[in-house]
């Protein structure tokens, strides 16, 4: 019975072994295959952009990584990393692809629910557009600074109003 168990649990463990050894055989093998002998777009620290965006603005700042980096170029957010296509030889498939062929995974099952059926990804691309083109405009230093004392007006009567939460 003493040499049952004996080889039971050599069994056991040369099994165990040889999984372990498959995995990490397997794990290298697909790791290689993703290498890429393309060189890492260059990395920007956000850290070093912000003077730059506060003196100039995103766009300006953007236009000089353009020029400054290439195409493509990726800014450090201290810790997550975005990689920016800039122009149309890097992008050109997000003009030309299909609707069907150019995925926004669960964005938009996060964005409907949020903003509604009508808002940005519920419609359609060119209501979508206006709708986006509208924000931008609102959004212009200029418009946005004739909207603070109205903005303010409402602010000062809904505070004067007792506070209930429906």
């Amino acid at each position: 019975m003493d040499m049952l168990a004996t080889k039971t649990t050599w069994l056991a463990i040369a099994l165990f072994f040889i999984t372990v050894v498959a995995t990490k055989i397997s794990r290298w093998k697909s790791n290689i295959h993703h290498l890429s002998t393309r060189p890492l777009p260059p990395v920007v620290n956000v850290l070093a952009l912000l003077p730059s965006l506060f003196k100039k603005g995103f766009g300006v700042t953007i236009n000089d990584l353009y020029t400054r980096y290439g195409s493509v170029f990726t800014i450090n957010l201290l810790g997550p990393k975005i990689t920016l296509l800039v122009g149309p030889d890097v992008s050109a498939h997000f003009f030309q692809g299909l609707e069907s062929e150019i995925s926004f995974g669960n964005f938009a099952e996060v964005t409907v629910p949020i903003f509604g059926q009508e808002v940005l990804y519920g419609v359609d691309a060119a209501t979508r557009s206006e709708q986006v083109n509208l924000m931008l405009d609102i959004l212009k230093p200029s418009k946005l600074r004739s909207l603070v004392d109205p903005i303010f007006q409402e602010v000062e009567v809904h505070l004067k109003e007792p506070f209930t939460l429906f």
